[in-house]
């Protein structure tokens, strides 16, 4: 199953081509949110995902990633 969290974004907290974004990615229970460089910009509640794979990708555009971490809550 795919979850796509942009889709969802209360408002567009992206920086400008060459910064870095900060993501924070929650998932407790059958809720996700997303937090982009410190704001919640969208939650996205009746997720019945429970284990398996995680990908991350930008459709179109170059992407890079550092700092990646994954830790259970």
């Amino acid at each position: 199953m795919r979850v796509n969290l942009r889709d969802q974004m209360t408002e567009n907290r992206v920086k400008a081509a060459g910064e870095w974004n900060h993501y924070e990615i929650r998932a407790e229970g059958d809720t996700i949110t997303l937090s982009v460089n410190g704001a919640v910009t969208s939650v996205m509640k009746g997720v019945a995902l429970r284990k398996g794979y995680i990908g991350l990708e930008a459709e179109g555009f170059e992407i890079a990633f550092r700092n990646l971490r994954i830790r259970p809550l």
